[in-house]
């Protein structure tokens, strides 16, 4: 029996990070992770990243946004897709970033939002 997928903590690796939620500079790079558990059969699940409620392809910053390919973990048993921002702009620190899973049974997301420690900014 399928269940409603399950997404994991998220993962973020940059030069910093703080449990109290994703900080970041602007100019740096950043790499979103998202793990889940689809809870049904490999081809029948998927996870994808939206900025913005939109496919990263299809925003003005395609270019510098990139979503990567989707990877497993376990035997397929974890679902893993990436977000990479080449370089954090003041236009990302305003966007929200979802990971998205869905299976035949349902769909769950998490939102993203980030935070500037670059005191120059206030």
């Amino acid at each position: 029996m399928f269940k409603v997928p399950i997404l994991l903590s998220n993962e973020v690796h940059s030069k910093r990070y703080f449990n109290a939620g994703l900080v970041t500079f602007p100019g740096k790079q950043l790499v979103l992770h998202c793990d889940a558990l689809p809870n049904c059969e490999d081809d029948e699940a998927l996870i994808y990243w939206l900025v913005n409620g939109s496919f990263p392809e299809e925003t003005s910053c395609h270019d510098r946004i990139i979503e990567t390919n989707e990877s497993t973990l376990m035997e397929g048993s974890i679902l893993q897709k990436s977000l990479l921002l080449k370089n954090v702009t003041l236009e990302d620190l305003k966007s929200t970033f979802s990971c998205v899973v869905t299976n035949a049974v349902g769909m769950t997301q998490k939102f993203i939002k980030l935070a500037n420690t670059d005191c120059s900014d206030n």
